[in-house]
């Protein structure tokens, strides 16, 4: 890998990273001769109140395998001809694409990109987001600030059969599509906002075409479609026969508990649970969480590890501890993460105790 040396700040050996508040002409120069001198690494932060055209130089760099583009939000606007060949890793942060075509294009012609994240950008009018490609191994998109208003009008397609790792933070969109994930171990699903229309079912839909993973995240709202889409339409079950660590954002109540059941009659081989909670709602007094003569495979053989975070004395979840502590058969670890404002009282950690 070659080295690159300049006597100016923030240029180090193997990477350039200078942010530009110059002219145009200044930024483009400067470009020029990056790629001109074999640079692998290059992170681009500027914001010139006018779309940024992505330079004809650049685009077709030979040498380019990191790139990471921050505009302020501006639009990035992408040339009819891309040459990524060497490109491996693709950033871009509070970037607003507008090219349906050409954007998909970005994704699917760098035949070598294996990481790619989306930090706080927009769509602008494209009603599609079509991710394909042959490599892509990580991709991340997470937007909990910008551009929020318009997630609900457009889909995301995922077609990329070597992805292991995948996590959607952001508003909910219309729907998003995958395909032929065959390799898919790690996923994260956590919608910040869920107001927008979307399509009936759509998250059985989406959970549905992950049975693969090994790794599922997935946020209260997502929890809470997916349990309402198997309870009231009468939907086929899921089977997470590879699943081995569930994560849940949860409220300690009736209605999650039983959504929580579910997923865990829907993965037999699952050794870790943890749940987060923040809030807890009503509990039936003498709820059964599940039917005594019904097996829950990953209770009986498999679930080594629970943590609960967020703990907060109620009696919710102490009546969730004592289940755990009665029914996972195999169970090695129980861990307890206090709410950081809970009275951490030692009556209720007795009483704890008294379960096992």
């Amino acid at each position: 890998m070659p080295y690159l040396h300049f006597d100016l700040d923030r240029f180090y050996s193997q990477r350039i990273n200078r942010p530009c508040n110059s002219e145009m002409f200044a930024i483009l120069r400067w470009i020029h001769v990056s790629t001109r001198r074999n640079v692998q690494e290059l992170v681009l932060s500027f914001n010139l109140g006018e779309p940024f055209e992505l330079p004809y130089c650049l685009a077709t760099c030979e040498s380019l395998q990191i790139l990471k583009l921050r505009l302020s939000g501006n639009i990035l606007k992408l040339p009819n001809h891309l040459g990524f060949h060497q490109l491996k890793l693709l950033h871009l942060e509070d970037v607003e694409l507008s090219d349906e075509h050409l954007t998909s294009c970005l994704f699917s012609k760098c035949h070598l990109l294996e990481r790619l994240i989306l930090e706080e950008c927009g769509l602008g009018a494209m009603a599609l987001l079509d991710i394909a490609s042959t490599s892509l191994i990580y991709f991340t998109l997470v937007n909990d600030n910008h551009y929020v208003e318009s997630y609900c009008n457009w889909e995301v397609k995922i077609c990329c059969p070597n992805l292991k790792f995948f996590k959607y933070q952001a508003p909910m969109p219309k729907d998003i599509i995958f395909e032929n994930l065959f390799s898919i171990e790690d996923v994260r699903i956590f919608f910040i906002d869920m107001s927008g229309s979307r399509e009936e079912n759509g998250i059985y839909k989406l959970i549905k075409e992950v049975p693969s993973t090994s790794v599922l995240k997935l946020c209260k709202p997502t929890i809470w479609d997916l349990y309402e889409a198997v309870r009231t339409v009468r939907l086929a079950p899921i089977s997470f026969y590879k699943l081995k660590i569930l994560k849940l954002y949860v409220d300690v109540d009736e209605d999650f508990m039983q959504a929580m059941i579910l997923l865990l009659k829907y993965s037999p081989n699952l050794e870790v649970l943890k749940l987060w909670s923040d809030e807890n709602g009503d509990w039936i007094e003498n709820l059964q969480m599940h039917d005594p003569d019904e097996i829950i495979v990953c209770l009986e053989s498999h679930l080594k590890s629970i943590e609960l975070i967020g703990f907060k004395d109620d009696e919710n979840e102490i009546e969730l501890i004592r289940f755990f502590l009665k029914n996972a058969r195999v169970l090695e670890k129980l861990t307890i993460v206090w709410a950081s404002y809970a009275d951490r009282s030692e009556e209720t950690s007795t009483e704890v105790l008294k379960f096992s």
